[in-house]
């Protein structure tokens, strides 16, 4: 199957590996095993990616991260089980062009009023800042706060704190500690509030973050201090873009073409006009926590019907998940064929939540008033994946995703599988979409029966927070995220008496 969103090639699986968009409602009948060993068959095809490739474009690998799996070798079904295949950790991103930690523009030997022992512990932090940036630490700052609380009259005793303040924020936040990173940058931008460097990191910070309101307020900042700034004006229409505002957004792009020709925002502006197109006439409903729209006046009781029901998930979804996201979400109502063009969702495709703008989309044709079972249960499943990227940005392996956005609508493979399909599917006899989305409800369920639901909430956390899948898994459940998938397997083996 081709994505119909972007054209990438045999996009099986509940995502497309290319613009990240989630498929992530599968409708149709119950799932029946494939023919038996040895029949031919397609391969596993399995591929995985956190985030589209527009945005990790777009933001210079910093601000969204992803990966992507190759399909593996052709193989008859009943040796290779259809699996989501779990994310490793990915690599940390590179810094965006521009961003890099310059050392201070002068040496303390040039700062008057310094002692003998200051001006020898300062000129050593210098050299070590252009020679080995990556070693500067704690015990470096400690020592730079000590001099600047006897000078902080002296400018380039404040420009080396600054420094020292980013080099240590920037190796905090490779380690996952980003409250601490956050501090450190918060305190190098109150020390000169004319000083870009800081506010520049704290930008990509907070983005990284999905904190998308602090980093708007933070993007006028930096274009208060330089207007002229392209980065910073790609930043702010990433940041509305997130925040629904397409029209703003569109705005600061064609403002930042204006300065310079950028591929990326170019292909962004592209993206959001068409939203824009696709959505020209629906009728808007804002509350607290969603925006709403539809196709006016057919689809108004619809749409009300359908806030009510978010509005519902929500609550549950806030006290199960132990999280409130931030921001606002966007819900739209298309049509059905209207749903397909807009999304590029496949034709099993009953919602789709998409990782780079955020936002639900959901076809409504042929709905009345009352929503019934099926809209009810894609509500609170495209729901469960804004949280969840909300919670590990977007880091969420794809069979812990699926799964527990199926788990949160009620499903239970015990209640869905015979004895026999139970078999089947721990043989790995059922693939395609169908093996795909069982998989992952049967994996989730086992992490479920290990720790309960606190534990996938402490897993989603430290995914989060570490920015490794593998090591929150560690934190979590003991074992790595290969090694809990082998101990899942087998456990699912042994239950169906595989």
């Amino acid at each position: 199957m081709d994505c119909p969103r972007c054209g990438f090639a045999e996009a099986v699986g509940p995502s497309c590996p290319r613009c990240g968009v989630l498929f992530a409602k599968l409708r149709g009948p119950r799932p029946r095993p494939d023919p038996p060993a040895g029949a031919p068959g397609p391969g596993a095809g399995l591929l995985w990616l956190a985030v589209g490739g527009l945005a990790l474009l777009f933001l210079g690998g910093l601000l969204l991260q992803g990966r992507r799996e190759g399909p593996a070798a052709p193989a008859p079904r009943a040796t290779a089980p259809t699996t989501l295949a779990g994310a490793s950790e990915p690599p940390p991103p590179p810094p965006p062009p521009g961003r890099e930690v310059a050392p201070p523009p002068v040496t303390p030997s040039d700062a008057p009023g310094l002692r003998a022992d200051e001006v020898r512990d300062l000129d050593g932090l210098a050299t070590r800042m252009r020679t080995a940036p990556s070693s500067i630490g704690p015990e470096d700052l400690r020592t730079v706060e000590t001099v600047f609380a006897r000078h902080p009259e002296l400018d380039g005793v404040r420009q080396f704190l600054e420094a020292t303040l980013l080099r240590v924020a920037e190796a905090l936040r490779s380690q996952g500690r980003v409250a601490e990173a956050e501090a450190h940058l918060r305190r190098a931008s109150a020390l000169d509030p004319g000083s870009l460097p800081p506010r520049r990191a704290l930008l990509d910070l907070l983005l990284a973050a999905r904190d998308w309101g602090e980093a708007e307020s933070l993007a006028r900042e930096i274009l208060a201090l330089s207007p002229r700034d392209a980065d910073a004006l790609d930043r702010l229409a990433f940041a509305l873009f997130r925040q629904d505002r397409n029209r703003e957004a569109a705005e600061a792009l064609r403002e930042s073409l204006g300065i310079r020709e950028s591929p990326d925002a170019r292909a962004l502006l592209a993206r959001i006009e068409k939203e824009l197109g696709d959505e020209t006439g629906m009728t808007e409903q804002r509350l607290s926590h969603f925006n709403v729209r539809y196709d006016g006046e057919a689809h108004e009781e619809v749409g009300r019907e359908v806030l009510r029901a978010l509005e519902r998930h929500y609550a549950t979804l806030v006290t199960t998940m132990d999280h409130e996201p931030k921001a606002t979400i966007p819900v739209i109502l298309f049509t059905r064929e209207a749903y397909y063009d807009a999304s590029g969702a496949p034709r099993w495709s009953g919602g789709v939540y998409d990782n780079l703008d955020g936002r639900i989309r959901v076809p409504i044709a042929g709905l009345d008033q009352s929503l019934g079972p099926e809209m009810d249960g894609t509500l609170i499943h495209e729901l469960t994946h804004a949280f969840a990227a909300e919670i590990t940005g977007s880091l969420t392996p794809s069979d812990v995703n699926e799964g527990l956005a199926q788990y949160m609508e009620g499903k239970r493979l015990a209640g869905m599988l015979r004895p026999e399909e139970l078999r089947a599917l721990a043989a790995g006899r059922i693939g395609g979409v169908a093996g795909t989305y069982l998989n992952a409800l049967s994996f989730v369920e086992y992490l479920m029966g290990l720790r309960g639901q606190g534990g996938m909430n402490d897993l989603l956390r430290a995914m989060g927070e570490t920015r490794s899948v593998d090591e929150a898994f560690r934190q979590t459940y003991g074992g790595s995220a290969q090694q809990t998938r082998l101990a899942w397997r087998n456990r699912l083996r042994q239950q169906s008496g595989s």
